[in-house]
């Protein structure tokens, strides 16, 4: 299987050093832009109508480097999407590790863990996801386009308090626990987590982009 070829360019030092915080204000910026103009959303359609403001509006970040078209399928990641992970694993991580036992509160570690078990047995690929989140929808999105066979389990709309329900608070906390992972998507191939979108163990893009999705889906049958 043709692996995916890195790019390679010379990169002036003053540029590579401001770029990353003038892209990270076109992230907040479109973000902030994406709520505004998309009103209330509470359905799945307004779901959607957000994931393409946010990502439509701001194509050209589509060409940023290390956003390259994946071999197995005509799935394209989104430059956006992968900046704004690598900046929320950087800056958000550690945050969310402290923030997510504190929402959770107390509650049955040993019945939760014992679902969170069940759930992720229960097909080949399992998706933990919340439905008003753009990379949850991508994470899904190059699922269809290798046409693989998963289960999603739509945690709340965002991880927000308020939006969130105690239940699912305390799922994304023991995930946290068992994986040191507590951002969505978090997906399971095989009952054994491989992360997020872009990130984890070690994410779908990157084992889409090394070549090795399409193999871990076959092995379990999701192919």
């Amino acid at each position: 299987m043709r692996k995916v070829p890195r790019r390679s360019r010379a990169v002036n030092a003053p540029a590579a050093m401001l770029a990353p915080v003038g892209a990270a204000a076109v992230l907040l910026v479109a973000t902030a832009s994406t709520w505004a103009w998309a009103g209330p959303l509470t359905g799945k359609d307004d779901a959607v109508r957000r994931r393409q403001l946010l990502l439509g509006g701001t194509a050209a970040l589509g060409a940023l480097p290390g956003s390259v078209a994946a071999s197995d399928s005509d799935f394209e990641p989104s430059g956006l999407l992968r900046l704004g992970s690598s900046l929320a694993s950087f800056f958000l991580k550690p945050i969310y590790t402290l923030e997510a036992p504190l929402q959770a509160g107390d509650y049955d570690r040993a019945a939760v863990r014992a679902r969170i078990d069940s759930e992720v047995k229960s097909s080949p690929v399992v998706v933990y996801s919340y439905s008003l989140s753009p990379f949850c929808s991508e994470a899904k999105s190059l699922l269809d386009s290798l046409g693989a066979r998963y289960k999603t389990i739509e945690l709340a709309p965002e991880w927000l308090p308020g939006l969130a329900p105690v239940e699912a608070a305390q799922v994304r906390a023991e995930l946290g626990a068992l994986t040191g992972q507590t951002s969505m998507p978090h997906v399971f191939i095989g009952g054994k987590s491989i992360g997020g979108l872009f990130t984890g163990t070690p994410g779908l893009v990157p084992l889409l982009e090394s070549g090795e999705l399409v193999a871990k889906l076959k092995a379990v049958g999701a192919l």
